[in-house]
């Protein structure tokens, strides 16, 4: 354990009523991390034993905030980066489990590349509809391929206000992906997997409120990115052919069982849809622990700079 001050990595996690996976996620951090980390949980009110459980494990690396009420992912999650003061910060769920070192990983990436303004933690899906593919990540309507939980520099979070309220649950990774990209900042993803997530879809109404959430914040993401009257990128015709080749060699790779063959169809299709990952990647990122890294050209990062600025 560190002494007071010396930490170097700040995780932060949400829960609700969700004990078991609170735990095991917690003890993934704890034993899978070698750097200095502090977690912090905010807890929105559980009934089933974690708010004992917490007070239980509390210490001076392992922070508890009891709210008692739902905020809002965005609100609680921010009212704690409020408090960090490690050069790096993550956010987590609490059903994620950090696996391979990921975090350490993460840590190494940001001191080493200055030019690097986040790190994704490469997720695969334990459990789901997506627990085939052999990682996860979508490629929202501008051409980033968004990080659903990454590693950043704390003064950046700080600089960018952490993440937008006004998507409160949903949306807020991409969002806050964007934001660090065009403000200017690489973005890289671990190649190994850095965490396991087992993703709950909940049951029919639960289920139904989930897809309604989404809907909205893919609405609003629109709105704010995208100009009047532009084209989603890329165009639908290639989005389409990528997307069938994907296929194919994904059948291809399952069929033969080449887990190789399955990530490397994955890389590519990614390389090739994302709008800000150059087809170089694979030789620039040979042997590196980090791939898929995306960088954008002042001229897109200025206009979009621009437009947050007219809004507000």
């Amino acid at each position: 354990m560190a002494i007071r001050g010396q930490y170097v990595l700040s995780v932060v996690v949400g829960t609700l009523n969700r004990l078991d996976r609170l735990r095991c996620c917690i003890e993934s951090i704890v034993q899978n991390t070698s750097v200095p980390t502090r977690v912090y949980v905010t807890d929105a009110g559980s009934t089933d034993g974690t708010a004992e459980y917490l007070r239980g494990i509390e210490a001076d690396n392992i922070r508890v905030t009891l709210r008692g009420k739902k905020l809002g992912q965005a609100k609680a999650y921010n009212e704690i980066f409020a408090d960090i003061r490690t050069p790096y910060t993550c956010w987590l769920s609490d059903d994620n489990i950090v696996v391979n070192g990921g975090l350490d990983k993460a840590v190494g990436i940001l001191n080493a590349m200055p030019s690097v303004g986040m790190v994704g933690l490469k997720v695969k899906d334990v459990e789901g509809p997506f627990s085939a593919e052999p990682y996860i990540g979508g490629i929202s309507e501008t051409g980033v391929l968004n990080v659903n939980q990454g590693v950043l520099r704390t003064e950046l979070l700080n600089g960018l206000g952490g993440f937008s309220e006004e998507f409160r649950d949903y949306g807020i990774d991409p969002d806050l992906t964007a934001r660090v990209l065009y403000a200017g900042h690489d973005i890289v993803y671990t190649r190994v997997i850095a965490i396991l997530h087992y993703r709950d879809w909940g049951k029919d109404e639960a289920l139904c409120e989930q897809h309604d959430k989404q809907k909205k914040y893919k609405a609003l993401y629109r709105m704010k990115y995208l100009y009047a009257g532009q084209r989603a990128y890329p165009h639908p015709v290639v989005a389409h052919l990528v997307r069938g080749v994907r296929r194919l060699l994904s059948i291809s790779a399952r069929l033969i069982g080449s887990t190789a063959l399955d990530r490397m169809a994955r890389d590519c299709y990614n390389i090739v849809l994302a709008r800000h990952i150059s087809v170089m990647d694979p030789i620039r990122c040979f042997g590196k622990d980090y791939h898929l890294r995306q960088h954008c050209d002042r001229k897109t990062a200025d206009s979009y700079t621009s437009r947050f600025r007219q809004k507000e």
